[in-house]
């Protein structure tokens, strides 16, 4: 998704570190993400999956329940319209645009909110982005008033857990310091340390090969499954089936799709072997999503502020 670049969080709330005062006070090396990081002065807030393979947080907004999924592949955080009106919220109107992977494009707003609360997460004054989303329920399950976006996560220096299921932020934003402490302690326990940069899109993305051509592939935890454009599958040599199918993006729209395989899907320096994956025409000229099943089934670690993807494969010790 493209949406505009203007939108900042001013400020963030009090964060209370959850780490007791034996942690504190140990030198010892945590055995747990959780642990690691609340000793560097995070909190966490727990996630849930609902069908179609979205990861959600149940958010207090403005002091009502709320419910945004986590999607690292939407550059800014998205509220539904109708989300918004219940709020009771004042939307200013833009000339800019918000465009999904399906080409779908719509006049956008922005409003801002009070307060937004994830677990013991607080963020206050928050610049919004607000469109129509209402097509990302259209499968069922938990209601999604919107998308809580890359921006915001690098601006406070979040992390994503994808398979456990949390995500974490500090109050003092990322840092060198830590960053380089996170990837020694995940790379002790087996994790490949992928780069991340923003591309002119503002979308998250790693260099990437498809069959041993290169590709830029964005990382998105909004996306269920992981999706390379037609032209990027033809000329990578992708074998596709016969079943033909329909996706759609959360700003509404339909893209017809195949099932695909690649024999060798490379991500940084970790290789994955007959990788399944869904090819249809990105009308948004990128290469590709890199999707919820693979982060999920290789332990991905999301560190949006230090700009590091790690992953795990399940048969690495």
């Amino acid at each position: 998704m493209s949406i505009p670049r203007t939108f900042c969080i001013i400020a963030i709330g009090l964060l209370p570190a959850l780490s007791g005062a034996a942690e504190k006070g140990s030198s010892s090396q945590p055995a747990a993400l959780k642990t690691f990081l609340e000793r560097e002065g995070f909190g966490g807030s727990p996630l849930q999956r609902r069908f179609g393979n979205h990861l959600f947080a149940t958010t207090i907004i403005n002091g009502r329940r709320m419910a945004l999924a986590i999607d690292t592949g939407c550059p800014f955080t998205l509220v539904d319209r109708a989300s918004v009106r219940n709020l009771g919220l004042g939307v200013q109107e833009t000339k800019a645009h918000v465009t999904g992977v399906t080409g779908l494009s719509e006049r956008a707003g922005i409003a801002n909110i009070a307060t937004m609360r994830m677990g013991n997460c607080t963020f206050v004054n928050v610049p919004i982005g607000v469109a129509d989303t209402a097509d990302i329920n259209r499968i069922g399950g938990t209601h999604l008033d919107g998308l809580f976006g890359a921006h915001e996560m690098a601006k406070f220096g979040m992390i994503v857990d994808c398979t456990r299921q949390m995500i974490y932020v500090n109050q003092k934003g990322s840092s060198a310091a830590t960053t380089q402490k996170l990837a020694q302690f995940l790379g002790s326990k087996g994790f490949t340390r992928i780069p991340m940069h923003f591309n002119p899109q503002h979308h998250l993305e790693i260099e990437a090969s498809v069959n041993g051509h290169r590709a830029g592939l964005i990382v998105d935890t909004g996306a269920g499954s992981t999706f390379l454009s037609t032209p990027v599958a033809s000329a990578s040599g992708v074998s596709t089936s016969s079943l033909n199918f329909m996706i759609g993006g959360a700003t509404g729209g339909f893209l017809p799709a195949k099932v695909g395989r690649v024999q060798e899907l490379t991500l940084g320096n970790l290789i994955v072997h007959n990788a399944e994956v869904t090819i249809g025409e990105s009308r948004t000229g990128d290469a590709g999503l890199l999707g919820e099943e693979y982060l999920s089934w290789n332990f991905a670690i999301v560190d949006v502020g230090g700009m590091n993807l790690y992953l795990r494969p399940p048969d690495r010790r």
